[in-house]
């Protein structure tokens, strides 16, 4: 780390409740259990003459495999480790080629990775950076001190950072380590100067407006039994919704990475994790000097990525779980969504291997220009849809008949439909990049040019009105189309100004994929 990055704690403080000490105690450690992997749901493996068939309906996709393959898919329908599948099935594999095809599925999200349980659990150094909040960074510390973890492999270090007044009242005879700073040096440096200090070879980190669960650490650590993952982190709820805001959070989160494990690349569905609910090799953090201290924005992911540079790997999972008081005043909430648009920018800048992927489905944007100009053109403007029809029914057709070559019989109507289905979220995620980084010059065309506004419509409101189908918030489907709108309004300024300050425009100039 460099010393720029880092302040001199001025007062050290040692908290202990022998109480609280000996309840917080585990009785001892599990045994060892080894990794294990299993299909995904929505997953079938088709036996034949030639070895199998693995196919899947949600996206279609099939995949033909020879007989080791097949046996061990078809063993993978319940959770076995690699020894099991050796020892188990005929597959002729031995356990490093075994344990490599494994992997291989793993990358490809087709199966699901539960990772080894560790015969003993290794030392681990809670961070939390702290500057007011009194009332709210006890309530961390006390669900800090309740994990079931065993005590004598864990130390809870609070950087007080400048608060006013201090927080050594609130947290006195608690059994952490309180480090005081007497000028404020930001959450980066504050988690910084912990690891120094930090005793643990593992850094768990957390946020005082947080509260964790008890098997928070248990959920995770075991992740960190792979030597190639240098970063795990688990998922970011929040609290029973008192107003509109806090709804539409509990549901839209930036912070909730979702309900599926899966492994953080940064061009990946989970591209990123929060550092309010983060698992850290200590040595990994010092070997890549720590969080970058000038960033109050976006120093979680640009950690992450330069880890991923290095060359370690960072896992999703959502069975690690905290509770986060989300910003549900307006005008916090929406500086916050600001903010968080305007470290797109510098992101940009540092990690180009982030830069954003933009769908453009061709059948889709067909449809839309139909839409457009049959109120102007009449019969002759639906030549773009009668193309896109004609698309669709060839590759229909493509797809039936690579299924028939792989020898899968089905039914013309579901092969449709999921097709059908693989379309429709090409132009989700579509409208979803076109409400996050261009809505409001778009609005602004189609207001100054009406006869723009039958395909401006469609991009602005299919993925606000999918993701109200899909996430079923306790909020009427106006207010929530409404909060949408604006919370991607104000990320879409942050993403301007962040984009200004540093001169560039590369947030609104994103890699396409196209698709037929």
């Amino acid at each position: 780390m460099t010393p720029s990055a880092l302040a001199p704690a001025k007062t050290v403080e040692r908290f202990y409740d022998p109480e609280e000490g000996t309840a917080t105690a585990s009785a001892g450690s599990p045994p060892q259990q080894p990794a294990r992997y299993v299909l995904q749901p929505g997953l079938s493996v088709l036996s034949d003459a030639k070895g199998g068939v693995l196919l899947c309906l949600k996206p279609l996709l099939a995949l033909r495999l020879n007989r080791p393959a097949t046996v061990l898919l078809t063993a993978l329908r319940q959770p076995r480790s690699v020894a099991d599948l050796a020892a188990q099935t005929d597959s002729g594999m031995a356990p490093a080629a075994i344990n490599a095809f494994l992997d291989t599925l793993l990358r490809r999200r087709l199966l699901i990775w539960q990772p080894p349980v560790p015969a003993i659990w290794p030392k681990v150094s809670i961070i939390v950076p702290a500057r007011g909040r009194a009332d709210a960074t006890r309530r961390c510390v006390r669900s800090l001190l309740a994990l079931d973890y065993p005590a004598d492999r864990r130390e809870i270090i609070v950087v007080d950072d400048a608060s006013t007044p201090p927080l050594s009242s609130v947290l006195s005879g608690l059994a952490i380590t309180l480090l005081r700073q007497e000028r404020n040096i930001g959450q980066s440096a504050a988690r910084n100067l912990a690891a120094t200090a930090a005793s643990g070879t593992v850094l768990a980190f957390t946020d005082n407006d947080c509260v964790v669960e008890p098997d928070w650490l248990r959920a995770l650590i075991p992740y960190l039994n792979d030597p190639d993952i240098a970063i795990i982190g688990g998922r970011v709820m929040a609290p029973s919704a008192q107003s509109a805001v806090a709804a539409f959070e509990a549901v839209r989160s930036p912070l909730d990475m979702g309900a599926f494990a899966t492994e953080v690349t940064p061009a990946a569905t989970v591209s990123y994790l929060p550092t309010c609910n983060l698992l850290v090799r200590r040595d990994v953090l010092l070997a890549h000097s720590g969080f970058d201290a000038t960033l109050r924005v976006g120093e979680d992911v640009d950690f992450i990525w330069r880890v991923l540079r290095g060359g370690s790997r960072a896992w999703y999972a959502p069975a690690g779980r905290i509770v986060h008081d989300h910003r549900v005043r307006w005008g916090e909430w929406l500086r916050r969504r600001a903010d968080y648009g305007s470290s797109e920018a510098m992101l940009q800048q540092r990690h180009p291997e982030g830069r954003r992927l933009m769908p453009a489905p061709g059948i889709g944007l067909l449809l839309l220009l139909a839409i457009t100009l049959v109120p102007r053109l009449g019969l002759s403007g639906l030549g773009p849809g009668v193309a896109a029809i004609a698309l669709f029914g060839a590759e229909l057709a493509e797809k039936r008949r690579k299924l028939r070559q792989l020898r899968v019989s089905l039914p013309i109507g579901r092969i449709a439909g999921a097709l059908g289905r693989e379309h429709a979220a090409a132009f989700y995620h579509l409208s979803a990049n076109v409400v996050r980084y261009y809505s409001l010059p778009l609005l602004a065309v189609g207001l100054a040019w009406p006869r723009l506004l039958p395909a401006v419509i469609p991009l602005l409101a299919t993925a606000p009105l999918t993701d109200y189908q899909r996430l079923r918030p306790r909020l009427s489907r106006p207010v929530f189309v409404g909060l949408y709108w604006l919370e991607l309004a104000a990320y879409q300024v942050g993403v301007w100004r962040g984009g200004w300050q540093r001169r560039t425009l590369r947030p609104l100039l994103p890699r396409w994929r196209w698709r037929r």
